[in-house]
């Protein structure tokens, strides 16, 4: 009876250490040096690569280049330090800026922080994380996710795990019930200077069901932000599509510049010419960001040479800054000969471009 007692008693006391513990931060992560390097507004000519890319194989010209925290979005080959200083060395020029790509509004399966179990037949479902949903058709492996969830947003961010979140994931990690390291964290260790945010229009899946959802991306995005920023100061943002969310000042203040994909062709078939009124919309959304000194890049993944042409004219016009890839992003970024500064563009299908919408007073 006595050793039953003692047994009882001593569960208490650690089932009360472990709630006491639970309760208390164990504080923001240290901070970092302060960002140095070019500003985003200096970047003239940019890239975007996230499988294979390597740092010899990127053109000097490029002042920006986009890609993934990992080898071949590899779990246990993420980037070092050094690897990231490499794709930033340009001898005999100002250092080249290097963004992380980070999706915000779907959860991959080849990712460092993915489990087994959460979509393990074996579990029967029981380890499936609330705030995950149905895959991506378009691309397998991607999982859309509820991104409010604030269990979702510790796998990104995390400012301050209490010390029993801490021990969890020290002790836990290699598990199907631990948690490994918030991921921005992961990439402001790496050293990079900013990261690229994808699927930050991921609130248009969830607006039918949930109206608060494009506010809910807006919140997150400067959640993120203000974290980054308080870790590393100069920490750059940059968010890719979603420019909706542009309207809101808040959301602007957040972040650094403004990425867009197709805005001129193939949302809907590749290679196909956009509906005009969207792309109106759109890069009127875009010039909002741009008003404020804020930089604006745009891909399009084009091979048609006459669609190219017509899309830098169209950069020209809008100032923004266009850069042309494959859609697996597996090649490395081009070099696009110049375009006169007069030069008008010419829609490769007989029609007028769309205007570009004036500046509001």
């Amino acid at each position: 009876m006595k050793l039953l007692r003692l047994a009882i008693g001593l569960t208490m006391v650690v089932g009360a250490a472990t709630f006491a513990l639970a309760s208390l931060p164990s504080g923001t992560p240290a901070p970092l040096a302060a960002r140095i390097g070019p500003s985003l507004q200096s970047a003239k000519v940019w890239g975007y690569q996230l499988q294979g890319a390597r740092a010899e194989t990127i053109a000097p010209d490029i002042d920006l280049i986009v890609i993934d925290h990992a080898r071949e979005s590899s779990a246990t080959q993420l980037l070092s330090a050094s690897d990231v200083a490499g794709f930033r060395d340009r001898p005999g020029r100002a250092p080249r800026i290097v963004l992380a790509y980070l999706s915000i509004g779907e959860a991959e399966r080849y990712r460092y922080y993915w489990q087994k179990a959460w979509t393990s037949n074996a579990y029967f479902g029981w380890q499936k994380p609330a705030w995950l949903a149905g895959e991506n058709k378009d691309w397998k492996g991607n999982y859309l996710v509820r991104y409010w969830d604030p269990e979702w947003q510790r796998v990104i961010v995390d400012p301050a795990p209490s010390v029993l979140q801490s021990l969890r994931r020290s002790w836990l990690a290699a598990t199907p019930f631990g948690q490994p390291p918030a991921y921005l964290d992961k990439i402001l260790q790496a050293g990079f200077d900013g990261v690229y945010l994808d699927r930050v229009d991921a609130f248009s899946e969830w607006e039918k069901t949930r109206p608060g959802a494009e506010a809910e991306m807006s919140a997150f995005v400067q959640h993120l932000s203000a974290y980054a920023k308080i870790r590393k100061p100069g920490f750059l943002i940059v968010p890719q599509n979603g420019e909706e969310l542009a309207a809101r000042k808040e959301y602007r203040r957040a972040i650094d510049g403004i990425a867009k994909e197709d805005l001129l062709f193939g949302v809907e078939t590749q290679e196909a010419p956009n509906d005009r009124d969207e792309t109106r919309r759109s890069i009127e959304l875009l010039q909002t960001v741009k008003r404020e000194g804020k930089p604006v890049f745009v891909v399009e993944y084009l091979s048609d040479r006459k669609k190219r042409e017509f899309a830098q004219a169209r950069a020209v016009e809008t100032g923004f800054i266009v850069t042309f890839a494959g859609r697996e992003l597996n090649r490395p970024p081009e070099l696009l000969p110049p375009v006169p500064a007069a030069a008008k563009p010419v829609s490769p299908a007989g029609t007028p471009p769309p205007a570009i919408p004036k500046p509001q007073p």
